[in-house]
């Protein structure tokens, strides 16, 4: 998985450029705010801070992206080497 997921969300992933910026999940737009640390409000975060999926592309509005491949948290990544990956 990328980064650490005790202080880590699907929305500071796409900000800083770590995954496409294309990639959906439901609970990308709840504000579940930051989390100093893991032992605080774990299970809660975890749950709401995007990282478990299920992921869609916003370009296809589908499971696949433009390329036919799985969205993912790790077939998205920067330096994925798919064509359709968008993190600038």
């Amino acid at each position: 998985m990328i980064g650490n997921p005790a202080k880590t969300s699907l929305k500071t992933l796409i900000q800083t450029g770590q995954v496409c910026k294309c990639l959906r999940a439901k609970t990308l737009f709840y504000d579940v705010g930051e989390v100093e640390s893991g032992e605080k409000n774990g299970q809660h975060y975890e749950t709401y801070s995007g990282l478990n999926g299920p992921f869609w592309c916003a370009i296809t509005q589908g499971l696949q992206g433009p390329d036919g491949k799985i969205a993912s948290l790790e077939a998205c990544r920067g330096g994925s080497g798919r064509s359709c990956c968008e993190t600038t």
